[in-house]
């Protein structure tokens, strides 16, 4: 059973008795019995072994889990928009993949990834980083909403309306604010220059905001795209100000995926596969 010879076994239990300095079996005529320390040692043996069994299928459940486990961190408003239908269409192909979602702004995503807290983050715009690999998910832009009886019309605002617009920002970290700054740096302008009314974290409370009338706000076209259909919201472009982002993929070069996630990642980048909802 051992695939060892006779020899090798009686060198092996001779170790052993040096080691325990003590005879582990009564060698006689009529063959070998353990002796009271070779009772002791077998019964010991076979708890370790036992251990050494149990440890095996434990490790093989947890190994199991996290190959059929993904964590994911995406930034706010994908994670809130498009990644939970995503996750249900991947789920129908893939039953056995367990995916845990953790939304925050960018800033937060990119940092949980480096941290090695998720497998892969989702987020808008340019990591600028060397350490982290970035696969391109979909492309949008920026747009300014406002109520539905916003006096704009054609669907386009001057930069110098849009400067004394009431606006509801996200907070610092997040990916659309650092977009819109870049966009008013090349006009010569900084956030700070505009009519800021508050700030808030998640998509969903800057679109209620802006519904009742608050002010207007600075979001991806894709989080709004049902609210613009219905007329709930208006819809602007700022004139001669482009807001082009792209929502990435990204994970730390030196890390190895999961073969799980490697679907899921191909499930969002290849276009005969699937999308983003």
């Amino acid at each position: 059973m051992l695939h060892m010879s006779q020899p090798a076994v009686s060198a092996h239990i001779k170790n052993l008795e040096d080691y325990f300095q003590g005879p582990l079996f009564d060698r006689t005529s009529q063959g070998v019995r353990l002796t009271k320390a070779g009772e002791v040692f077998y019964t010991h043996a076979q708890k370790i072994l036992d251990l050494h069994d149990e440890m095996e299928q434990q490790l093989e459940i947890v190994f199991q889990r996290e190959n059929n486990q993904i964590m994911i961190g995406a930034s706010t408003t994908i994670g809130n928009v498009s990644l939970p239908c995503s996750i249900y269409l991947f789920k129908e192909q893939y039953p056995e993949v367990e995916l845990c979602l953790n939304i925050a702004n960018a800033e937060e995503v990119l940092r949980m990834v480096m941290a090695d807290e998720v497998d892969i983050g989702v987020v808008e715009g340019d990591t600028e980083s060397s350490s982290l690999k970035a696969f391109p998910v979909t492309s949008d832009e920026l747009v300014l909403i406002v109520p539905p009886n916003h006096p704009a019309e054609g669907g386009v605002i001057s930069l110098q309306e849009f400067l004394k617009q009431p606006l509801i920002l996200r907070e610092d970290g997040s990916g659309t604010k650092k977009i819109l700054a870049s966009a008013l740096a090349r006009h010569g302008y900084s956030v700070n220059q505009l009519n800021v009314f508050t700030e808030m974290t998640t998509i969903f409370a800057i679109k209620a905001a802006v519904e009742a009338g608050l002010g207007g706000s600075v979001v991806p076209r894709l989080a709004v795209r049902k609210e613009a259909y219905t007329g709930i919201l208006k819809v602007l472009t700022i004139a001669d100000m482009e807001m082009p982002l792209i929502f990435n993929i990204v994970y730390p070069n030196n890390r190895s995926l999961s073969t799980k996630t490697k679907l899921f990642i191909k499930f969002l980048t290849d276009p005969e596969e699937s999308c983003l909802c």
